[in-house]
């Protein structure tokens, strides 16, 4: 049977994480001088404290679930919405990786070089390899900018954003999930988030995986192996 990730291309999960878990990583990230940041890329990396808080022996389960030889993590994302940094995410999918440097690799397409990163959007069949955990710090509502997905989206491929919301084809779920619960999406799924409106953070770590291995030379800018 096709697992509801693959079905949908989203599942939420609750109660992942307990609340000591949640809290041990909110004092890890107020340590850090991060806590009052509302976007911190490359999160996790170089921060073996915080991954050692993250990669539980319950979301390792999840993850062996979903790809069972995955092996790291390419990704990490620390997000907040509080009231004084509050902004719309409009509807997207999630087309780029991020690498050491740029090689030209057939069917990897729009590059963009700065100091930090390289970015790109590889072919499909590595995309639809890759699979999102959204690990929420709070509970996470409508009210408070919760994520909003169009279920099946991700079976269409890449889609032209502008074509699509003309008519916004699709059966539109919001994500409502409490302290410590997760949700796991396909990157190639539409999604998007309003506005908090209940003047509360809605702080949630993003983690993107994947089992496949790049091509022709290229490396990961954020691979955390376990």
């Amino acid at each position: 049977m096709e697992s509801t990730l693959n079905q949908k291309g989203f599942e939420i999960i609750e109660g992942v994480y307990s609340e000591k878990e949640v809290n041990e990583i909110l004092e890890r990230i107020k340590s850090k001088e991060i806590e009052n940041k509302f976007g911190v890329r490359a999160f996790l990396l170089d921060k073996p404290e915080l991954a050692e808080l993250v990669f539980t022996e319950n979301l390792m389960k999840i993850i062996r679930t979903i790809s069972p030889d995955c092996d790291k993590s390419i990704k990490s994302i620390y997000f907040d919405k509080p009231p004084h940094a509050n902004w719309v995410v409009n509807w997207h999918q999630d087309l780029t990786i991020n690498l050491v440097e740029k090689i030209e690799v057939p069917a990897y397409k729009n590059w963009r070089v700065n100091s930090e990163r390289v970015v790109v959007q590889p072919n499909k069949e590595m995309l639809e390899s890759i699979f999102t955990i959204r690990i929420h710090l709070d509970d996470c509502t409508k009210e408070n900018g919760a994520l909003r997905v169009i279920e099946n989206s991700h079976k269409r491929g890449v889609i032209d954003i502008k074509e699509w919301t003309k008519h916004k084809e699709g059966n539109e779920q919001i994500c409502e999930v409490r302290k410590g619960g997760i949700v796991i999406m396909k990157p190639l799924t539409l999604h998007s988030s309003k506005r908090t409106e209940n003047k509360k953070s809605r702080r949630v770590i993003h983690i993107e995986f994947t089992d496949q291995e790049l091509p022709m030379g290229l490396n990961w800018k954020e691979k955390i192996e376990f």
